[in-house]
């Protein structure tokens, strides 16, 4: 009776391997298409419009101050725990009350007097002059810098 069984098997056994390999033959890989994108390379090797203070002043803004100041990518986007900052904050309060205020901080902001230099203050204010954008729309979740891009 053993003897039996295990001839069966034997004799099923090649079956079924020629069955599951064949699905395996016949499956085809597909080609990637490659697709190409041509670039201005005279806009892309052009220098930046903004000054070093500028570009200097926006690295840092970015590193610091990003993530309770502009709700651009941020989870909790629009309840960020600060207000959207732009040229029209430092215009409203003067420079040297921003700098106070970056400088000392609040109860819901650190102060950065010992984390920054003053030159590095004067960088992120000079940054702030020139940024423009309006922070979030009430009518979409959007900030009206990106929804204008579309505009021109």
């Amino acid at each position: 009776m053993r003897l039996l069984i295990l001839l069966s098997l034997l004799l099923l056994l090649p079956g079924l391997d020629a069955q599951a390999q064949s699905p395996l033959r016949e499956t085809q890989v597909s080609k990637p298409k490659v697709v190409r994108t041509n670039y201005n390379m005279e806009e892309l090797v052009s220098p930046s419009p903004l000054s070093a203070s500028e570009v200097n002043g926006r690295k840092l803004f970015v590193q610091r101050c990003a993530l309770c100041h502009d709700p651009l990518g941020q989870p909790s986007s629009p309840n960020t725990p600060g207000p959207w900052l732009n040229n029209e904050t430092v215009e409203t309060l003067g420079e040297a009350n921003v700098r106070n205020k970056i400088m000392v901080g609040s109860r819901t902001m650190p102060g950065w007097q010992y984390a920054l230099t003053q030159t590095q203050i004067d960088q992120i204010i000079t940054y702030l002059k020139i940024e423009k954008s309006k922070g979030l729309d009430p009518a979409s979740d959007l900030p009206s810098a990106v929804q204008d891009q579309g505009d021109d």
